[in-house]
């Protein structure tokens, strides 16, 4: 009788334990998945003035850019490891190097902005686009 009891027990506390990882790997990957939203939000809302490095960009853009990219880290950190290494036939999210990268790109807009270098940011506009599977421009 004591053995059912316990097997009981155990069952029921390794489910509570399997649904609490299952509800936060879900959480963080939901977190993750708006970041990726508001990314691609800001590059289209401001797609205009951020592809012309001669546009005269407000300072609240540039800050909401390097923002952006601080937050990709984090909310990629955040997630558990089961979800950065599950593969069905394709990856739920970009690899570490592609978040890496794509928050470069980042910064590196928000730079051309700030006049910091000569370089044209459409290019970086479609990169990122492409290392994070979101759109980020509205030509096909």
């Amino acid at each position: 009788m004591s053995s059912s009891a316990f097997v009981t027990v155990v069952t029921g506390v390794s489910v509570f334990v399997l649904g609490r990882l299952i509800i936060k790997g879900v959480e963080s990957y939901i977190s993750f998945k708006e970041q990726l939203g508001e990314i691609s939000h800001l590059l289209l809302s401001n797609q205009a003035k951020l592809s012309n490095p001669r546009s005269d960009l407000k300072q609240e853009i540039i800050h909401d850019l390097k923002d952006a990219a601080a937050q990709l880290r984090v909310k990629y950190e955040l997630l558990p490891f089961y979800i950065k290494m599950l593969h069905i036939g394709f990856r739920l999210v970009p690899s570490e190097t592609e978040i890496r990268k794509a928050a470069q790109e980042l910064n590196l807009i928000a730079s051309i902005h700030d006049g910091k270098t000569g370089e044209l940011p459409y290019e970086h506009i479609a990169k990122i686009g492409l290392l994070l599977r979101i759109p980020t421009t509205y030509s096909a």
